[in-house]
Formats: C-alpha cells, structure tokens, sequence
C-alpha cells in the first residue's frame, strides 16, 4: 500500500473517469482522502436529470396503465397532474439515492470493520460507495431512450430482459431486480472495499455485495409490480 504523502488525490472529474477506467487506482487515493460529498451530489444530479428527461405523458400513461392492471379506477382529469408526478418521482429518486448510499455504507461499515475486523471506517467506505454510484446514475440517463421506447419510467436491463419466456411472476420480479448496471457498480464497491483493508481481497468483497443484490431481489421480489 502506498504511502499517504505519495497519494494524491484527483480532481472530481477524473475521480469520476477513474470509476469506469481504473477504480483500483482511485480507491489507493481515497484510502487517505475519503471524500464523497460532491461525487454524491453529482449522483444524485444526474439521477435527477434521468427522470426529468421522461416525458411527462409517459408518466401520465404509465401510471394510468397500471391503475387499470390493478383495477383501480382512473380519477378524472388524471392528465393534469403529470407534472405533479414527474417532479415527484425526481425529488423522491434523488433523495432515496442519498439515502440509500448512506444505509448501504453504514451496512458495509458494520459488516466488514465492525464483524470482519477490517481496518476501514464509515466515511472511507462511504466514499467507496458514492463513487462507485456513479455507474448506476450514468446507467441511468443511457437508459433514457429505452424507456421512452418501451413506455416504462423503470424499465432496466437486468437478468429478468433476457428471462423474456417467464410470465410476470415471483421469479421474473426477482430476476427483474438484479439490475446488470447495479451490479456492476458492486462489483466496483467490492474493488474499493479490498482498498481500505490490507486483509480483504477482492473476492471475498465481491461475495458479499452479490448476497446483498440477491437478498434484496428475492425481499423486494415479493411485492407486486
């Protein structure tokens, strides 16, 4: 491990480059300069921005769709609050995004130093986890077009796109929820976790992040879409 004097740390721009091109490097620097704030803003930004670029009568449509699936009846002049939803659904996506990334360092902190004995603490692996979020929220606005295309504000890429032959039961919703982008951003949480402890390889890291995805799939599976 290097030492922290030979360890600078990059400006946000090429933290946010080295998330996608060489995480390893960027998580050495983070080791001693555990910053996360702007990157988690940034994230939060651009998940955002990838709801705002929906459509509003996509929202209107979708969420008329599946009133009608539930049999719900359509409240008249339902069309008028689009926007409503629209502006909803990006305040309710950017602050579960903060959120989320605080409760999945504090679980990562907890099991890893706290059950482990590794040596890294919550704001290293919070920094961890806000740059690595940052392939979900470029997934994210890549996405776009999909979703207009397919009429579905939530439509991903996940095992469940190419699970196309199952009918819409427990099992395709969990297949549904293992999102590939998702994933991958684990993948790269699990390259940080390794940085922060001497003792933690990169396989180990990657197992518990995979149990995670897969718990929260089958948990979350459970409820109706």
């Amino acid at each position: 491990m290097e030492d922290a004097t030979q360890v600078n740390l990059p400006p946000l721009p090429k933290r946010l480059l080295r998330v996608f091109f060489s995480p390893g490097e960027l998580f050495e620097a983070l080791r001693e300069n555990p910053v996360w704030f702007w990157t988690l803003l940034v994230v939060g930004l651009l998940v955002g921005l990838s709801l705002v670029l929906i459509p509003v009568v996509l929202w209107i449509e979708f969420s008329r769709s599946q009133m009608i699936e539930q049999g719900r009846p359509v409240p008249p002049g339902f069309e008028n609050f689009g926007k409503v939803m629209q502006i909803a659904s990006v305040g309710g996506g950017v602050i579960m995004t903060f959120v989320m990334t605080f409760l999945l360092s504090a679980v990562v902190t907890f099991y890893f130093a706290f059950l482990l004995g590794d040596e890294g603490r919550y704001a290293q692996y919070l920094s961890v986890v806000a740059h690595a979020s940052i392939i979900s929220a470029v997934g994210g606005i890549a996405l776009v077009p999909l979703r207009i295309a397919q009429g579905d504000p939530s439509a991903n890429l996940s095992l469940g796109t190419f699970a196309f032959f199952l009918s819409d039961g427990y099992l395709f919703r969990v297949l549904r929820m293992l999102d590939l982008v998702a994933l991958w951003s684990y993948v790269v949480m699990a390259i940080g976790v390794s940085k922060m402890s001497d003792r933690r390889s990169v396989g180990s890291a990657v197992g518990f992040f995979l149990v995670f995805a897969g718990v929260f799939a089958l948990l979350f599976g459970l409820i109706p879409q």
